[in-house]
């Protein structure tokens, strides 16, 4: 089944109200989601979209101008991060543990808000008690993610006392992510376990050399040789509250990315560097903001020749020589598309749009988050990476691994194996089909049941109420 091809034609000219949950922690969740909502608004049927965060709505102000609605709420417990590249495990458990114990009063009021919504569909990046409310409220519920944070969680266990409320916590996590019937799993995936609990937390690329010249290999990702990929989750629901079994479905797409959009002089002049500077330099983007510019003891961590970008210091730190300062608002992209390496962490938004945008990347590891596994795969498959330990960034040891990047292209070598870049454009195509098929399976359910009801045979039993109801099979 994993080598089914998704049909992503258009099935249904009514417009729907998708209501996308966004994890407020990082921006990797809100940038992606922004691509697909924004692929979504642009769907022939004029579909609403109201995005539910904990995130600010500055980071989603790009489709709020193209119609979308913003609510914030609280419905995920994140990650606690103290540093770009550090976990504060206790704090993050206590937080989740909290979110949890409120959890029977969140979920009753998102069960009455989306029905007042009157929504057609939830979509999770990829916070997991709205799968659960789609469920109660009788509408269907995707996971749009590379993760979810049951795994993360799950990562956190370290052999001690607090393993155990971990696993327990896991659970719930886990149930209310089965709730979801479609995946769609993003490129630099690891193990979801709620739709695929194989035991290999990074799928293995099955590619030989032996494979016949009639298959045409486009990309590779997740394990497949060809995007999008549609294949049978290993993991499936027995029945929902009204007696519809349903056949879990995993749609492996291309990469979701954000593109550039104002032409690298431009955005340089912007930037405010010189043109006789960026003209005879190199130049790095500082991903990280100025948190860590270590306080003028460093000198300079630069290479010779080189200057360096920073996305979102704090107005506090004063930048030193040769380093410049983006706007607060800058739109990423443009700055990965106009430098010759970047510098930061291993999170699904930084990935993709250096893949995108064939930038080589030095990235400093942080080992505490699981989901650096799936994605430094997707690095060294799709495009470049270096690594620069934590002790060497904080001492200001970056000019060796910058120098190493800067060599690379910043792409996959093998065109044939490339990811391919309409991976929003795939999703919101796929996630309205499901829509429009659950919805046709429901009603001819409904019809199915009244025509019984009807019937003169039809007689329920008194006595017997623990036979299972008829199946029905979504596929």
């Amino acid at each position: 089944m994993a080598g089914l091809s998704i049909n992503t034609s258009k099935y249904s000219n009514k417009s729907l109200t998708f209501c996308f949950y966004v994890s407020g922690h990082g921006w990797g969740h809100a940038t992606r989601a922004n691509q697909v909502i924004m692929d979504i608004l642009k769907l022939p049927a004029h579909h609403k979209v109201i995005v539910i965060s904990t995130a600010t709505d500055f980071i989603f102000q790009g489709v709020i101008r193209l119609g979308a609605l913003y609510r914030h709420a609280d419905i995920d417990a994140g990650v606690v991060q103290p540093l770009p590249y550090t976990v504060d495990r206790e704090q993050t458990i206590k937080n989740l543990t909290s979110f949890l114990g409120r959890r029977p009063d969140t979920l009753k009021s998102e069960v009455e808000w989306l029905k007042s919504v009157q929504a057609d569909c939830v979509i999770c990046d990829a916070p997991f008690l709205p799968c659960a409310a789609a469920s109660q409220v009788g509408i269907p519920a995707v996971i749009s993610s590379n993760f979810t944070f049951d795994e993360v969680y799950m990562g956190l266990c370290e052999g001690d006392d607090i393993d155990e409320d971990i696993r327990r916590m896991v659970q719930q996590v886990i149930l209310d992510y089965r709730h979801a019937d479609l995946l769609i799993r993003l490129p630099g995936a690891i193990r979801i376990p709620s739709f695929d609990d194989a035991i290999g937390l990074v799928p293995h690329t099955p590619f030989s050399n032996n494979f016949p010249d009639t298959v045409k290999l486009k990309g590779v990702a997740n394990g497949k040789t060809q995007l999008p990929c549609t294949s049978i989750s290993n993991v499936q629901q027995m029945y929902n509250e009204k007696g519809i079994h349903f056949i879990r479905r995993i749609i492996d797409v291309p990469l979701v990315f954000r593109k550039f959009q104002t032409p690298r002089e431009q955005v340089l002049d912007q930037v405010g560097i010189p043109k006789e500077i960026y003209d005879t330099h190199k130049i790095l983007l500082l991903s990280f903001g100025g948190q860590m510019l270590g306080g003028g003891r460093w000198g300079n961590p630069l290479p010779p020749g080189w200057i360096c970008i920073v996305c979102a210091a704090p107005d506090s730190i004063e930048m030193p020589p040769l380093f410049y300062r983006a706007a607060k608002d800058a739109y990423v992209p443009d700055l990965t598309n106009a430098c010759d390496v970047l510098l930061g962490k291993l999170g699904y938004g930084t990935c993709s749009e250096c893949i995108g945008h064939s930038t080589p990347f030095v990235y400093v590891p942080r080992p505490q988050f699981i989901e650096e596994h799936g994605l430094l795969k997707l690095m060294n498959d799709q495009g470049s990476a270096v690594e620069l330990t934590r002790q060497d960034f904080e001492d200001g040891k970056w000019a060796k691994a910058i120098e190493l990047a800067s060599t690379m292209s910043g792409t996959c070598k093998d065109p044939q194996l490339r990811v391919p870049h309409n991976g929003g454009e795939i999703a919101a195509q796929s996630i309205e089909k499901f829509v429009g098929e659950w919805n046709q399976h429901h009603r001819l359910l409904l019809q199915q049941q009244k025509q019984i009801q009807l019937s003169p045979l039809y007689s329920p039993s008194p006595t017997n109420t623990t036979s299972a109801p008829q199946q029905r099979v979504y596929m």
